[in-house]
């Protein structure tokens, strides 16, 4: 039991512990159109999830809303949407995924999750890249692989972009 109070106790002193009144005012706010934010999200990654599987480029699409993904049969009986998050592969021979994100315009390298605004990063540069080469591979880490956090953009605008990019 003191451990979890030490735990509480150590959140606390770095995170205080409670929320101040704007903060509560702006979290209220938005939860108000979050489901709209979400399916507006989850619509553009499915979109985007289809158009990359058929670019030449591209040589696979990770997004349970595929019904070619792995995960699809299951995913369908789980979940409502297959929600804004999904990765590609680049074909071998295409541009570098360094080079890729350079290239985008309107979708930017962060790595950032659940934002309103597309966001695209390298695991294997980022949030991997404390690991091993063999442990990213693994666990199908590479330096091929992206991975897009869709946003409320509209679809067009996120698919010319990807397209531009995508460009040898």
């Amino acid at each position: 039991a003191n451990l979890l109070a030490d735990e509480i106790r150590h959140n606390a002193c770095h995170l205080g512990g409670s929320l101040n009144s704007a903060t509560c005012y702006l979290l209220e706010r938005s939860l108000k159109t979050l489901h709209l934010r979400v399916e507006r999200q989850t619509e553009n990654a499915g979109l985007l999830a289809a158009m990359l599987a058929r670019h030449p480029a591209v040589a696979r699409v990770h997004y349970p809303g595929l019904p070619t993904d792995p995960g699809h049969a299951i995913a369908k009986t789980q979940m409502h949407g297959f929600g804004p998050m999904l990765s590609f592969e680049l074909r071998s021979g295409a541009l570098a995924s360094t080079d890729l994100q350079r290239r985008l315009k309107l979708i930017r390298p962060a790595v950032s999750l659940g934002g309103v605004e597309t966001t695209i990063c390298s695991p294997a540069l980022t949030s991997h890249a404390k690991i091993s080469k063999t442990e990213q591979e693994q666990v199908g880490i590479t330096e091929r692989l992206l991975r897009l956090s869709v946003g409320v953009e509209h679809f067009e605008d996120l698919a010319a972009d990807l397209v531009q990019a995508l460009r040898k």
